[in-house]
């Protein structure tokens, strides 16, 4: 949006708005929520923001759902993934590209963002300055996003490997949506499981049928389970949920669609987790965080160990870790605090910073 000013006769002064047309594609929940903050304010100034969805599983549900009645949001539905690996290769990317090309070739799109190569294919060919952010170099499409996003960058606060065309930016994905800025927890939700902050641990075993977690044997809880300190409840998300007979009966078991999990995560004592993603979130929101995983050196889980204390099975035992957790409340949310401001002061404010993306090339066409 740009205001320009134009005396008159009168000695008066009359505006003029120009708003943009911001075209982002989200493929997979993560996504989403590392959008939803700078889609919330580029339609707060004014802006009309395109946003395509891949259909998979929920994520159109949940997209319909959070933005529904959003003012200058456009949600339209392009391509579809069945998760199998036929529909992966050819629906949701080969098949996906010529849809997103029409649909371009009827609407004006000044600026984009996307995390995967059709948009960055497609907004090329059409000479739109387009972005991505991702925070793990090593996927399939890659050199695509290198060759034909504007820029490529890399949200993993810092890869002396990437020394190429992308742009490595000092902050986590996660940081869009959890930073003190823009997270703010709401400790009402505990009352609907019956604990109090820090007196209970979260615990998330994740599925190891799917690509990212190829090579690392399942039930890495079950193998801890013993060592969860007696005087903490335990909140345990569990993606398989035909196992959860395998795991102690008075663990509360939770629930997909998990409300305000963030919220969840904040006032657990510590949180410990198969998978990386969860254990990066609770890293960031200065909670006590072990990963049982083995994705040791992907360059966020890296970051997310030195700027957030993350922890994992070969920088510290579990069974000296997990005693750290029975410290009184008082003290570990002091410690949480201090964390917290540690990482703002390391972190950039990523929404800011495409923001002022947003705002350079309205500079540029207007």
């Amino acid at each position: 949006m740009i205001w320009t000013f134009c005396p008159t006769n009168r000695c008066s002064y009359s505006i003029k708005m120009t708003y943009m047309n911001i075209w982002i594609d989200i493929n997979h929940v993560p996504q989403f929520n590392f959008y939803k903050r700078i889609i919330t304010l580029l339609s707060e100034q004014g802006n009309k923001v395109w946003i395509t969805v891949l259909q998979r599983g929920k994520l159109l549900k949940i997209i319909n759902r959070e933005l529904s009645g959003m003012p200058n949001v456009v949600i339209v539905p392009m391509g579809r993934h069945k998760m199998t690996k036929w529909s992966a290769v050819f629906e949701a990317n080969l098949l996906r590209i010529p849809k997103m090309w029409w649909w371009k070739r009827k609407t004006s799109i000044d600026i984009a963002f996307s995390n995967g190569f059709q948009l960055a294919l497609v907004s090329h060919l059409n000479n739109i300055p387009n972005y991505s952010f991702d925070d793990d170099p090593q996927t399939v499409d890659y050199k695509y996003k290198i060759k034909y996003n504007t820029i490529c960058h890399f949200c993993v606060y810092s890869d002396p490997s990437l020394v190429g065309p992308e742009k490595v930016l000092p902050v986590l994905k996660e940081w869009a949506y959890l930073a003190p800025k823009y997270f703010l927890p709401n400790p009402q939700i505990l009352e609907k499981y019956g604990v109090q902050p820090k007196e209970y641990v979260f615990l998330r075993e994740v599925s190891v049928g799917t690509v990212n977690y190829a090579g690392q044997a399942s039930g890495a809880i079950l193998g801890i389970q013993d060592l969860i300190p007696k005087d903490k409840k335990v909140l345990f998300s569990l993606e398989e949920k035909d196992k959860c007979h395998l795991y102690p009966k008075e663990w509360i078991l939770l629930q997909e669609p998990i409300e305000d999990i963030h919220s969840l995560i904040y006032y657990s004592a510590g949180l410990v987790s198969s998978g990386d993603s969860m254990a990066r979130e609770a890293a960031l929101l200065g909670v006590p965080a072990y990963y049982l995983g083995i994705r040791y050196d992907m360059p966020a889980n890296a970051a997310a160990a030195k700027v957030a204390n993350l922890q994992n099975q070969k920088t510290a035992d579990f069974a000296e870790w997990v005693k750290n957790l029975s410290v009184a409340p008082e003290e570990a949310e002091k410690q949480q605090q201090a964390l917290r401001q540690h990482i703002d002061e390391e972190f950039i404010d990523i929404n800011a910073y495409m923001m002022a993306l947003v705002e350079q090339v309205e500079i540029v066409n207007h």
